[in-house]
């Protein structure tokens, strides 16, 4: 390497220096921008797990208290109690008995099934079989031996996951219950046993919607699945740290997060597993490709700065060749001088010594050594070295002007409205990422003029869920800002407020600007065009712009949907978007 350096040229060697010295901070650039991304994205997986994690035992303690207590109002019903023990006594209550038992009873109870939407079935089995039964709560022993958990010892107060409902063999059997089985006990000892179930795929849908890259189960305390499907050696369950916070942890070899709890109420352990490996195989990929750039960008630098040194040095180059000329024998040779400075001034003194030399060339030893020391001298001097510190410190200043910490804000507003606009997804948005896109470009906004954009929104709470085609808002509010700050050139304020229409089920989202406004001719055109009466402008203006957001709307939501425009001269421009309204609890399916 010394070797190798020292058969370089002077311009190229500077440039080696600097860029050895540039590398050293660009290398931990990009170690800290590589670790940086990779951890960013395993905390969003983290905030994922935790939510879901939060939302799944939320749901499983809140099933698990709904049939505790649908249980107890069964267990607590003495008319029940007594028509099981009758039976189990041999006594089979007559018809009328068994209808006003029926129609009082088992229909007040029906009632808790009815008012209770999770609930599958609430089942009770007298141990007597060949009894009149009476559904969809009262079944014979022979139906519960049907069911796949009928010849387990089961301790009352048990829960059974993740079974086949086959109580009617003539139906399609029902998949994925979740059943409380208490037994129901008097005087003549146990008489009955209670089925109290849900069905998991309705309640607990994350269980059965996994893959490999994501997973919940429910295990029991031993590590044996209860329900769900794992994608790891089942030897390994048991292993998994408990933990309701996300930790890392491998499994198969490969990174995952895991997160194993208890849930209350419950025999059964809650385990949700996220898989890392494409992270990390993401973050050694983009290493790749950035040291790949950062490779190439020092070499480009490396050559751009030689090249420019060697510019700067031209006239030392120039010197020095014409001392090699004339070293060659070349008595004619001569150095031009170009330029001012110290190294015009060195090879205006190269020249000189030139002269000199040609002079003196066939003067006495002593002259000759004389011409030598002064030459040697010369090139000692030929790097000067307040030249050397005034390029360093050249360099030096244009990495500290690359810190522009004002700047970083505007830079993240800026990626952050790239990413949200080029961002590939189909369908609609959410209204408030809408409404935060709005205000990062309000902030690029603010950046651009010498006063003041402020955005004033009112948006209801129930509408921040509501969708709408993406980059719908923006261009309302681009002509707010230009048509109502821009044209006033002073402070101002732009107002998002939306109302809801429940009756009508509608809702609507207006933006008004403190502008000009516009006379009734221009509203009226404008109207006009966004209608599609009349042809809009390629050029600037607001009506090719509320045109295709119109027609964004109507296309998304129908037509009697899209946009309305109040204007007054002087007073500003209110543009009124109507929308469809969706109660924030509704689901597709029809369910809360």
């Amino acid at each position: 390497m010394k070797k190798w350096f020292t058969r370089l040229k002077l311009s190229r060697q500077i440039a080696v220096v600097c860029g050895v010295f540039l590398l050293i901070p660009v290398l931990t650039l990009y170690y800290t921008t590589m670790r940086s991304a990779r951890e960013t994205a395993i905390e969003a997986k983290i905030q994922e797990a935790e939510t879901s994690r939060d939302r799944f035992m939320a749901e499983a303690e809140r099933v698990a208290e709904l049939c505790n207590m649908s249980t107890q109002v069964f267990l607590n019903t003495p008319a029940l109690t007594e028509h099981l023990s009758a039976l189990t006594a041999g006594r089979e209550p007559d018809a009328l008995a068994l209808l006003e038992f029926y129609r009082e009873d088992l229909a007040s109870l029906k009632k808790i099934i009815i008012s209770n939407p999770d609930l599958y079935q609430i089942r009770v089995y007298s141990t007597v079989s060949g009894i009149h039964e009476m559904m969809p709560i009262l079944y014979g022993a022979e139906r519960m031996e049907r069911l796949s958990w009928a010849d387990k010892e089961l301790p009352s107060g048990s829960w059974v996951f993740d079974f086949d409902d086959t109580l009617f063999p003539n139906q399609p059997a029902t998949p994925h219950i979740l059943s409380l089985v208490t037994d129901i006990t008097s005087e003549y000892g146990k008489v009955g046993v209670l089925e109290t179930s849900v069905r998991m795929d309705e309640v607990m849908p994350e269980l059965f919607s996994g893959d490999e890259a994501s997973w919940t189960v429910l295990l029991s305390e031993n590590g044996e699945v209860l329900a769900g499907t794992t994608y790891v050696e089942a030897e390994e369950l048991p292993h998994i740290p408990l933990s309701e916070t996300p930790v890392r942890t491998r499994l198969d070899g490969r990174r995952t997060l895991t997160t194993r709890a208890f849930i209350q109420g419950s025999d059964c352990v809650y385990l949700q597993v996220t898989d890392l490996s494409d992270i990390y195989a993401a973050s050694r990929w983009q290493a790749l490709w950035l040291f790949i750039a950062f490779a190439a960008a020092f070499a480009l630098m490396t050559a751009v700065v030689s090249r420019l040194i060697r510019r700067m040095l031209r006239g030392f180059y120039g010197a020095f060749d014409g001392i090699r000329a004339f070293a060659a024998g070349d008595m004619d040779a001569t150095v031009e001088v170009t330029g001012k400075g110290e190294i015009a001034d060195f090879a205006r003194e190269a020249g000189g010594l030139l002269e000199m030399l040609r002079k003196t060339l066939r003067d006495n030893l002593e002259r000759e050594a004389q011409i030598q020391r002064a030459e040697t001298k010369a090139l000692q001097n030929q790097i000067n070295a307040h030249f050397i510190y005034n390029v360093l410190e050249a360099i030096k200043m244009m990495a500290e002007i690359d810190e522009k910490y004002e700047i970083a804000d505007a830079v993240t507003t800026l990626g952050k409205l790239l990413r949200y606009s080029m961002k590939l997804e189909g369908g609609n948005v959410e209204l408030s990422r809408e409404l935060e896109y709005i205000r990062n470009y309000i902030d690029l906004m603010n950046l651009r003029f010498d006063y003041v954009i402020t955005l004033y929104m009112d948006i209801p709470e129930e509408l921040m869920g509501q969708k709408i085609p993406k980059i719908s808002l923006q261009p309302i509010v681009e002509n707010a800002v230009v048509h109502g700050a821009a044209a006033l050139a002073a402070d101002s304020t732009i107002s998002l407020r939306g109302e809801i229409d429940r009756e009508r089920g509608r809702c609507t989202i207006s933006i008004r600007d403190e502008g000009v406004g516009m006379d009734e001719g221009a509203l009226e055109r404008l109207k006009r065009q966004i209608a599609g009466l009349e042809p809009t402008s390629s050029g600037s203006g607001n009506g090719i712009g509320l045109k295709n957001v119109h027609d964004r709307i109507r296309l998304s939501f129908g037509e009697e949907y899209g946009l309305r425009v109040e204007s007054k001269p002087g007073v500003g421009t209110t543009v009124m978007v109507d929308l469809p309204y969706r109660e924030p609890e509704k689901v597709e399916g029809g369910q809360t």
